[in-house]
């Protein structure tokens, strides 16, 4: 999967080319970094898993979120399957599988998309796992900056009126 490109999130004033700085390549969670009792499964240490880029591109077998299995369940990706939340800091970036796929996220999490940018990446998955996996996310490593282009408001509105997305 050395060709693979992936989609990544963020501001404006982003250097693209800071991604490729492995003292930059990490991911945390949007919020604070609580740590205590899992909040995403409530303790319960599975979740229900939503690869929103097969949902929106349809599935491929050769997804590296969910390798076309698109809902299942499985161990919660934030606490690890313990109910607590012990460790927030994950190894790479956080990108999804496709533009649509972080569209998709970006509407369902009601993101501030003002003055932010996609950025297109290349590089190889890492072995850790994404604080969001459990909606498609995965975590790369990139070697090489594909593309970068602001948020496109069109597709945004588009996803917003297909799925009454916030």
């Amino acid at each position: 999967m050395s060709d693979a490109t992936f989609f990544h999130h963020d501001s404006a004033d982003l250097d693209p080319e800071d991604l490729l700085r492995p003292e930059k390549q990490f991911s945390t969670p949007w919020g604070d970094s609580d740590h205590g009792p899992c909040d995403k499964c409530s303790g319960s240490c599975r979740c229900h898993y939503r690869c929103l880029s097969c949902m929106e591109d349809g599935p491929r077998d050769t997804c590296p979120a969910c390798g076309g299995r698109v809902e299942f369940d499985e161990i919660c990706p934030t606490c690890e399957g313990t109910g607590d939340i012990t460790r927030t800091k994950r190894t790479g970036v956080s990108v999804f599988p496709t533009e649509g796929g972080l569209y998709r996220y970006l509407v369902e999490r009601g993101a501030e998309l003002e003055d932010t940018i996609v950025v297109e990446v290349a590089g190889p998955l890492s072995s850790d796992r994404d604080l969001d996996a459990e909606a498609g996310a995965v975590l790369v490593h990139p070697t090489r900056i594909v593309s970068w282009r602001p948020v496109d408001g069109t597709r945004i509105d588009d996803v917003r009126r297909r799925t009454g997305g916030g």
